[in-house]
């Protein structure tokens, strides 16, 4: 069950073809199949027909030749992946209108509209012609993998869990062998250094200090947990397919003691957790994940048409206001999909998510590496001073007194200083809070560079270029709004109300409890224990879900970060009755009541500053320190 995990639909490396069955030979290539050479043959034959004789090539004689060569990239790609579509719509054109007449009207027609647009704006020149060639490829291999992602609705509408195998960590099928040597979790806290460090998950004890480096989520989330047991935070995150390498890196099984006996409350959540995945709470039918994607693009086409307007409107300001307004609504509704797609709960499959994320960038903004880099982290070490970055924004906030002294952050590996810069902010942070939530959205655009400059990801050249297509499509916008006061309202109203996100996301966090170092020192303080203390709920009806699009179930997400976000508010009542079960406490308050406690907080910590001490040798903070926020 374990070693038959499907692969994933997108993969981050090359695709190998597969050997035809019964054709393919040890030590031999595998020659094509007869019929695949065939079908490319006709696709670029028919592509040739199609180019050279359509109706508006036809019309306009003098784009026939750029027509043709739009249409030789696009088969040019076609038969170098492959695509499935294209072979499809062109090769079976009378059974397509037989079983499908209003797809294929509803596509025929795109596709004269496009040709039409494409030929009027951008086709006069040579230039031009491989522009739109290169486009033609980018839209069929996109279409053709869309397609593909569709069709799996029907194979994982309530199947599919991010769980397949939970028996794997039942009792009698332990990761540690039989015959593994016990150790003390004395021997095991002291191997909690970055170049020493070991955890535990499920009761066996694993070396992962050469693990950390290659991690996906980042070293920190490994070596914060070192000398300690990782079991729930473990299983949080990951499905049973690990099994393999977490044997590989076993050293012993942990020594059965009174202080490695679960807590209750550990053992309650423990068996809630295992009672959502039987029930298959874990699964990801794309009829319902991919939902929320529907409603930003809404919000951005009804966005342009405001920017078409305002330049016929007697009052321009006001709609290209209008219009900015709906624009952030859409980039805050799409990070929200983007914040689903960074946990892997779209697919199930994290591969497959990312590259979603990546195609997403040009209309939302926001790195998905970076932006998976620091979330990892924070919901590991959440609301710990030294460790989360979303707390870690000196100078300009500090949630708690005890940041006012100085910290170091093991994340930005650097020193956090109270000088006379942050004494300043930091004294006002409460009336600046607001402020800054309107324009944080252009701190994400720094951060997602700083991390693309200093980190080589697979995917970083994607990335750049999809934040490039981003700048692009703000400024054309730009330039179609008639005037300068237009133009400033436009594009200050996109990001105060994509601000919103910001504020979203910080109420949860800022007014909680924080500490100093990472937790899970004892079962009183488990993971369960500091996921609760750190984070707070939202209390809202469930007509307004869209609006907070998961966010406003923080505590359930924190919890269980693979839960998609159509079941949060359904386990958000089991949750309460097992917090009251053990005598835990579960934050949840309006969100209007939120904003005052999140104002009280950072008042209270504004008005220490004043007799807060600043060192001797701290100097004023550089900018980079303040973009080096990434929170």
């Amino acid at each position: 069950c374990i070693s038959k995990r499907r692969p994933p639909l997108f993969r981050l490396h090359s695709r190998r073809r597969r050997p035809v069955s019964g054709m393919a030979t040890k030590g031999a290539t595998s020659a094509p199949h007869v019929d695949g050479l065939v079908t490319n043959v006709l696709t670029a034959v028919f592509a040739v027909l199609l180019a050279a004789y359509n109706p508006l090539g036809m019309a306009w004689p003098a784009m026939r030749s750029v027509n043709l060569l739009v249409y030789a990239g696009v088969m040019l790609l076609s038969v170098s992946t492959g695509s499935s579509v294209i072979h499809d719509r062109l090769l079976h054109a009378p059974r397509n209108w037989a079983r499908h007449p209003l797809r294929s009207a509803t596509e025929w027609a795109f596709w004269l509209t496009t040709v039409h647009a494409v030929q009027r704006a951008v086709l006069s020149t040579p230039s031009g012609a491989l522009v739109a060639t290169l486009l033609a490829c980018v839209v069929c291999y996109a279409g053709d993998e869309a397609t593909r992602l569709i069709e799996r609705c029907r194979l994982v509408r309530s199947a599919k869990t991010f769980d397949p195998a939970p028996e794997f960590f039942a009792s009698g099928a332990r990761i540690a062998p039989a015959d593994a040597r016990s150790v003390t979790m004395d021997e095991v806290r002291a191997h909690n250094k970055r170049d020493d460090c070991w955890i535990v998950v499920d009761g066996a004890v694993l070396d992962v200090t050469t693990w950390a480096d290659a991690h996906p989520g980042g070293p920190l989330i490994i070596t914060s947990l070192g000398g300690r047991d990782a079991t729930d935070q473990y299983k949080a995150f990951h499905g049973t397919s690990m099994g393999a390498r977490l044997r590989a890196m076993c050293v012993g099984s942990l020594e059965a003691s009174p202080e490695t006996t679960p807590s209750p409350a550990q053992v309650a959540f423990r068996q809630l957790h295992e009672d959502l995945r039987a029930r298959g709470e874990f699964s990801y039918p794309l009829s319902r994940t991919v939902r929320p994607m529907v409603l930003p693009w809404v919000l951005m086409a009804a966005a342009m048409v405001c920017i078409a307007a305002a330049g016929s409107s007697a009052a321009p300001t006001a709609v290209a206001a209008a219009g900015g307004a709906l624009a952030g609504l859409a980039w805050q509704q799409m990070s929200l999909f983007g914040h689903d797609i960074g946990h892997g709960n779209v697919t199930g499959y994290f591969a497959d998510d990312h590259l979603i994320g990546v195609f997403l960038m040009p209309f939302f903004g926001i790195g998905i590496s970076w932006w998976k880099a620091t979330h990892n982290t924070h919901h590991v070490v959440t609301n710990s001073e030294t460790h989360d970055p979303d707390i870690q924004h000196m100078p300009v906030f500090a949630v708690s007194p005890r940041m006012l002294s100085g910290f170091y952050s093991y994340y930005h590996d650097k020193v956090f200083k109270f000088d006379q810069i942050a004494r300043t902010l930091l004294a006002r942070q409460h009336l600046l809070y607001y402020p800054i939530m309107a324009v944080a959205k252009v701190n994400l655009y720094v951060q997602t560079h700083i991390w693309l400059f200093l980190n080589a990801a697979a995917t970083s050249t994607l990335e750049t270029v999809a934040m490039l297509l981003h700048y692009a499509a703000i400024g054309a916008a730009l330039a179609a709004l008639p005037t300068w006061p237009a133009r400033a309202a436009f594009f200050f109203a996109s990001l105060a109300v994509a601000g919103l996100l910001h504020v979203q996301i910080t109420l949860s966090h800022f007014p909680m409890e924080t500490h100093e170092g990472v937790a899970y020192t004892s079962g009183e303080r488990s993971w369960w224990h500091m996921q609760l203390a750190g984070t707070m709920d939202v209390d809202c009806a469930p007509s307004m879900d869209w609006f907070h699009g998961g966010l406003q179930y923080q505590t359930i997400h924190h919890l269980f970060p693979r839960l998609p976000r159509f079941a949060l508010r359904k386990v958000a009542a089991e949750v309460a009755a097992t917090c009251d079960k053990v005598g835990l406490r579960y934050h949840r308050t309006t969100f209007t009541a939120a904003q005052f406690i999140v104002m009280d907080t950072l008042h209270k910590t504004a008005v220490k500053c004043a007799d807060a001490k600043m060192g001797s040798d701290v100097q004023a903070p550089l900018l980079w320190d303040a973009l080096n926020a990434r929170g």
